[in-house]
């Protein structure tokens, strides 16, 4: 059924009359008479009652009139979402994250991004990266932010924000680590027992041989808040970003690495050939306008 002749309807019932509704519809009367006539064939009964003088709706043509207000308010809204939609005014965004991407995110980006568009919704997953490329490979989410070093594709379209160097954080009142200004020579690290995640690994092994020693790694694991834990209790040197100290719930001592090259950067992701959303392509303009 034609949503035109839905509005027909619909005005006809609230002009009063069919030469009423003729004039504000410019459809000459006989015209609109016989598609009223089409559509009550076509609903097989009748739906207005009507005479020289007046009309009047029927039991059934008052609950078509209802269905049909229904119809066209339906339409008239999901147009509206349509080009919300298409424009980014709306929508939802899903951005995989890691947990120092989201504190940082949230503090620089998502108010200014919610003020300009209100109506685009969010759904957020904190994830190591390796996790968060899997959700991006697989079409769950639309933006993935990572640290590096991890396996970006050729697929993959990367914004890099910044380097960071890594630093190693630990209790000063268990361990006390040599070096000046807030700074230590790799090869000082010695014996004292190590916590890294398996990203960071490979690439501070290389830097110790470099070194010409072999570090004391007590926990590799996939994530650096337990690092910073063990780090709290005591249990060993933390290699972790430096902004990810801010997650600790008892402040520690760090120290930056002396003459080597240990850092990380964030990057936000997306795929190249995933279809990007008018809502994802404002967030990333404001991305890389801000960062």
């Amino acid at each position: 059924m034609d949503i035109k002749v839905l509005r027909n309807f619909v005005e006809i019932v609230e002009s009063g009359s069919l030469t009423a509704a003729s004039k504000k519809l410019f459809i000459a009367q006989p015209a609109l008479s016989n598609q009223l006539k089409t559509l009550e064939k076509e609903m097989n009964a009748l739906l207005i009652e009507r005479n020289s003088r007046h009309q009047k709706l029927t039991d059934a043509g008052v609950l078509f009139y209802e269905r049909a207000k229904s119809i066209i308010l339906l339409e008239n809204s999901m147009a509206k979402e349509i080009s919300d939609f298409e424009n980014g005014d709306s929508g939802i965004l899903k951005i995989a994250t890691i947990p120092s991407g989201a504190i940082s995110m949230l503090d620089s980006i998502i108010p200014r991004f919610t003020e300009k568009y209100p109506k685009v919704k969010f759904e957020f997953y904190e994830k190591e990266s390796d996790s968060i490329l899997q959700l991006l490979e697989d079409g769950t989410v639309d933006i993935g932010i990572i640290r590096t070093p991890c396996r970006i594709t050729p697929e993959m379209d990367a914004f890099y924000i910044s380097d960071e160097k890594l630093v190693c954080a630990y209790r000063s009142d268990i361990f006390s680590l040599p070096g000046k200004n807030g700074e230590i020579d790799l090869a000082d690290l010695g014996d004292f027992p190590i916590v890294i995640i398996h990203r960071y690994e490979e690439m501070f092994r290389a830097l110790c041989e470099e070194k010409s020693f072999v570090p004391n790694i007590r926990n590799v694991n996939q994530q650096v808040t337990i690092n910073l834990k063990w780090a709290e209790a005591g249990l060993g040197v933390a290699i972790v970003p430096e902004s990810t100290l801010s997650f600790c719930a008892h402040p520690l001592e760090y120290k930056r690495f002396k003459g080597v090259d240990f850092s990380t950067k964030r990057a936000i992701l997306t795929m190249k050939n995933n279809y990007i959303s008018r809502a994802t392509k404002n967030f990333l303009a404001l991305c890389k306008e801000t960062l």
